[in-house]
């Protein structure tokens, strides 16, 4: 199936709620290189409405000039508008990058239209693999080994002024991207931080998945990918789950969970139900916020309160506060204390 065609497919597939219609306003996420140019390309030819925005990073000397270059593409593939974004990077990590592209996209987003616009992003195949790969080594859950999510209600970018956060192309290769550059003449850009030793995600990309692919005889990454959307079904199943539990856990004022409650319930649901009802609260949650958490009520023998992120793009507060979860009189309660 081509690149369009699975294009076309996410479209018939998005949920009521994240609709588009014919020549509907949309935010492209582009930096330049073959996953985002192809991403644009593919917009423009269903007929979105394409609002090509390029974040530069300025993390590198030349990155003015690549922003302004993706943007004149956009431009020439037929895209509405494009806009270059310069924004700060408070620190040199991967994440924070992405904690500043997140917000510059999410606020062109509710800047660009008459209403909050939706943000296209162009994760592939290869992305959801190095994120199983990632999972793994961290000894992750299944909420994070089952990988992206082709629409996002739930994300900073969304917290930032999006409506939501597309992924069409999660089930295109990178092959594939690099083929629709070469069939349209694009000039692609090759970020020298995606070969860098200096990451974890880059290492897993330049050295694991070619010895992987080696041992495997194949391209390891449409097989990675699809087991993450497989586990995406029985996490949805679980987290649903959880959430019909989770109105009949609540004390009378519908704040605090009830303790005894959750540990009657089975292990597999304790921390989806702990999860589902912070998620109104707090930031995003680890492995080991829930694991901590849960030990309030399956192995309570006075600890402290464990800390939890703010609902921030970066999880802190602006008054040094700290949130944290607590068990009180039976009950699991967020409390909020200074530091």
């Amino acid at each position: 199936m081509s690149l369009h065609s699975q294009f076309r497919r996410w479209l018939r597939e998005l949920p009521p709620e994240a609709q588009l219609s014919q020549a509907a306003d949309v935010v492209v996420g582009l930096s330049g290189g073959a996953d985002s140019l192809a991403l644009t390309r593919a917009a423009v030819r269903v007929g979105l409405s394409v609002h090509a925005v390029v974040v530069d990073h300025q993390l590198q000397a030349d990155s003015g000039a690549v922003a302004r270059r993706a943007a004149e593409q956009a431009t020439h593939l037929g895209a509405a508008s494009a806009h270059v974004v310069a924004c700060d990077v408070d620190g040199t990590t991967e994440g924070a990058a992405r904690h500043a592209r997140y917000q510059a996209l999410g606020h062109a987003a509710a800047q660009l239209g008459k209403a909050a616009l939706p943000v296209l992003v162009a994760h592939t195949a290869r992305d959801d693999a190095e994120g199983v790969i990632l999972g793994l080594i961290r000894g992750s859950g299944a909420a994070s080994l089952a990988g992206m999510r082709p629409v996002s209600f739930d994300h900073p970018v969304v917290d930032a002024g999006a409506a939501w956060l597309g992924r069409p192309l999660l089930t295109v290769t990178r092959e594939m991207t690099e083929q629709e550059c070469v069939h349209a003449g694009l000039s692609v850009y090759e970020d020298p931080h995606n070969s860098s030793a200096d990451y974890l995600r880059s290492r897993v990309r330049t050295e694991l998945f070619p010895v992987l692919n080696r041992i495997a005889g194949q391209d390891v990454s449409a097989n990675l990918s699809r087991t993450a959307r497989l586990l995406r079904q029985d996490e949805d199943a679980l987290t649903q789950q959880a959430c019909q539990i989770v109105p009949s856990l609540l004390s009378p004022d519908g704040e605090r969970l009830d303790c005894k409650g959750v540990m009657a319930v089975e292990g597999a649901l304790r921390r989806r139900i702990i999860k589902q009802w912070l998620s109104p609260t707090a930031g995003a949650l680890t492995s080991t916020h829930l694991e901590r958490i849960e030990q309030l009520v399956v192995n309570y023998t006075g600890q402290g309160a464990v800390s939890v992120p703010w609902p921030t793009m970066d999880g802190h507060a602006p008054d040094h506060a700290r949130l944290a979860v607590a068990r009180v009189t039976g009950y699991l309660t967020i409390i909020h204390e200074p530091r």
